[in-house]
């Protein structure tokens, strides 16, 4: 097994909305692919994160078999389960500094995983697609800046004649906004074995668990229930069974009541670290939280002054650099509803038998932006 890492895209994106399409090798066995995206923020503040600016990742075969399909946001919370920490990222608000952003769109259980992968040779053609849109304003990003870089995980010298078992599928299987209360009961397909289920949830300003209470599986009309638990119980079995590290951290540029979002679904811990400048003619800056609001943070910032003046903190009006790093519980505004434990595809949930399989969710607030993703083991073709 030689798996080569194949730099296949570098290119800077003229048009600020579109979907750049790549063509992906025609044979080989292809373990995966690493999706860098860039994008320079604008010439005042960069307040929106690059996963908010990427639409949808999508892998497609022959035109209409899709592979893998995930909205930006959904992919990032995803990828921070895939690889048990919080994807390789620059988040910085500075004024035209590029942040970077790294998702994972993998076909096996890791990536180089030499049991689960794609085999090119079975399909005529297969496509990339990344749609993206970008805010453009002077505190978000600037014109013509976004830049995907693609890299291929492939083995095209070696034998895999009866060692590889098929490729993983991961797609967005439904989206919808969560309800005051009651059941939404989804319907889940019954063709291939079942690795997990991704429910992401965010609603701004909510803390989780609020807007989705409680996950259930069902299969044949709840005669049988392959897992049920509440929203917080999943993230606690997530970060202490699964092992995922639910801390995030960036660089900000806020002033007094500014906001940021964290992104940890909500705040368990805080540190907050101002870049101090000695000859700064304000002083010494003092940040604090001086609210939070789910994974909102409302900021206190003050410069403090000189023993002889006669106010000694001043609101900060200029944004001041600031460090964080915030930890929530699990990955923030998601679960992962787990049946292959311990990556063992002999574990996963089979469905083709069942007479009807559900995923039901319970509502406990109006307002969150709700998607669900399923991946399956889907088998070699013969």
């Amino acid at each position: 097994m030689f798996i080569r890492r194949i730099l296949i895209d570098q290119e800077t994106q003229t048009n600020d909305s579109a979907t750049r399409r790549l063509p992906l090798p025609r044979l080989g066995i292809l373990s995966g692919l690493e999706v860098r995206t860039s994008i320079t923020n604008g010439a005042t503040r960069g307040t929106e994160r690059v996963f908010d600016a990427i639409d949808r990742i999508q892998v497609v075969a022959d035109g209409s078999n899709v592979i893998f399909d995930l909205e930006g946001s959904e992919a990032y919370r995803w990828a921070h389960h895939f690889l048990k920490r919080e994807p390789p990222h620059i988040w910085d608000e500075t004024n035209a500094v590029v942040q970077r952003l790294t998702l994972p769109v993998p076909f096996g259980r890791w990536l180089g995983d030499p049991e689960f992968a794609l085999d090119l040779s079975q399909f005529r053609d297969v496509e990339l697609r990344i749609q993206f849109s970008p805010t453009i304003a002077g505190t978000a990003f600037a014109t013509g800046t976004t830049q995907f870089h693609v890299i291929a995980l492939i083995d095209d010298e070696s034998d895999y004649t009866g060692r590889l078992r098929g490729y993983l599928r991961t797609v967005q299987v439904n989206a919808f906004t969560s309800l005051a209360s009651g059941d939404t009961q989804i319907e889940l397909a019954r063709t291939y074995p079942y690795f997990d289920i991704h429910v992401f949830a965010r609603e701004a300003t909510t803390a989780d668990g609020t807007n989705i209470t409680r996950a259930q599986v069902w299969a044949n009309d709840r005669s049988r229930i392959p897992f049920d638990g509440r929203w917080d119980d999943i993230q606690a079995l997530n970060e202490h069974v699964h092992g995922v590290d639910a801390t995030h951290d960036g660089r900000l540029l806020v002033g007094d009541t500014n906001t940021f979002d964290s992104h940890t679904g909500r705040i368990i811990s805080l540190a907050l670290t101002p870049v101090f400048v000695q000859s700064d003619a304000n002083g010494i800056i003092t940040v604090m939280a001086g609210s939070i609001a789910g994974d909102r943070v409302t900021m206190s910032v003050s410069d403090t002054a000189d023993a002889a003046a006669s106010t000694h903190f001043t609101a900060a009006a200029a944004s001041r650099d600031v460090r964080f790093v915030a930890k929530g519980l699990g990955v923030g505004n998601s679960i992962l509803i787990p049946f292959a434990d311990g990556l063992d595809p002999d574990l996963s949930l089979a469905s083709r038998d069942l007479g009807r399989l559900q995923l039901v969710l319970t509502n406990g607030d109006a307002g969150a932006d709700v998607r669900v993703s399923t991946r399956e083991w889907v088998p070699l073709a013969a």
